[in-house]
């Protein structure tokens, strides 16, 4: 265990810094079983998603499809960096796709919202070619990408009613939902603070058409507030009544943190919080 609590506080240092961190934990975790494919939804190189097809045979049955949207304060990040997720979503059944989406200074928001929106699309027109469901769709992210996945489910400005309605659910790790004033200088700059309008967060969006969702943060995140985020989210979701989970993880050592709960998703650091037993009982629930 005290291996394992070295390993995750170079991850964790190197979440924040740069994608080393996530390079050692793609090695470190298991190699995918079929080839991944990159297609395009729009002109810019960033406009790209990686579709990883099940590794069960979907020829039995279209299977169920998790869309995951990675974090960096709308600044940073590569689809590449998270094969670990893909991986591991693949082994529970799941065609997976990651998009990659424009980041700051490039565009602001809501560019990268509707980069997300323009990916999913994509994703909804190709599910069949790689086996799967695009009537079964679940979003997942992590942080920022957590926040376009997030304003994707319940802020209609983004989706038709009908791409909307694929979405069985939302799973949300370390979510900014709930943000205002904006304290941190990436997403000040992402935002265009102070000229950052109320509806940009996804709070005011929750109605009785949202998702069920699942929620989960470290207890202890000084980027994004459990409480001021998911905590509230939660609240107005259950107030709309729309199903809810939500929950904070401390973990061995209280080594979980804003970063390294996304690292809980490789299955060789499944042990630092339940996160993909978590995800799974919710894709479940929401996919039958």
């Amino acid at each position: 265990m005290m291996q394992f609590r070295w390993v995750v506080a170079a991850l964790s240092a190197g979440f924040l810094s740069g994608c080393s961190s996530l390079d050692v934990l793609n090695v470190i975790s298991k190699s995918p079983q079929t080839a991944s494919v990159t297609l395009s939804y729009g002109p810019s190189a960033r406009q790209r998603v990686e579709f990883y097809p099940a590794s069960r045979n979907p020829a039995i049955s279209p299977v169920p499809v998790i869309v995951f949207f990675y974090g960096g304060a709308w600044e940073s990040g590569s689809r590449h960096d998270y094969g670990f997720i893909a991986r591991t979503f693949n082994d529970l059944g799941y065609l997976v796709a990651i998009p990659d989406y424009r980041l700051t200074p490039e565009v602001t928001y809501p560019g990268f919202v509707q980069d997300s929106a323009q990916a999913l699309r994509l994703v909804i027109e190709q599910a069949e070619r790689f086996g799967g469901d695009a009537q079964r769709i679940v979003l997942a992210g992590h942080s920022a990408g957590a926040y376009n996945a997030i304003s994707l489910a319940t802020d209609s400005r983004w989706l038709s009613e009908s791409e909307r309605l694929r979405i069985r659910g939302v799973i949300g790790l370390s979510s900014p939902v709930n943000f205002l004033p904006i304290q941190m200088p990436a997403a000040q700059r992402a935002f265009n603070w102070p000229n950052t309008p109320r509806d940009t967060q996804p709070i005011e969006h929750v109605s009785a058409a949202s998702p069920p969702m699942l929620l989960l943060s470290a207890k202890r995140d000084p980027l994004v507030d459990p409480q001021i985020n998911s905590a509230t989210l939660a609240e107005r979701l259950r107030a709309a009544g729309v199903y809810v989970k939500m929950e904070v993880f401390d973990g061995p050592f209280g080594l979980v943190s804003h970063s390294s709960l996304v690292a809980s998703l490789s299955d060789r650091l499944s042990f630092l919080a339940p996160t993909i037993e978590r995800s799974k009982a919710f894709i479940e629930m929401v996919v039958r």
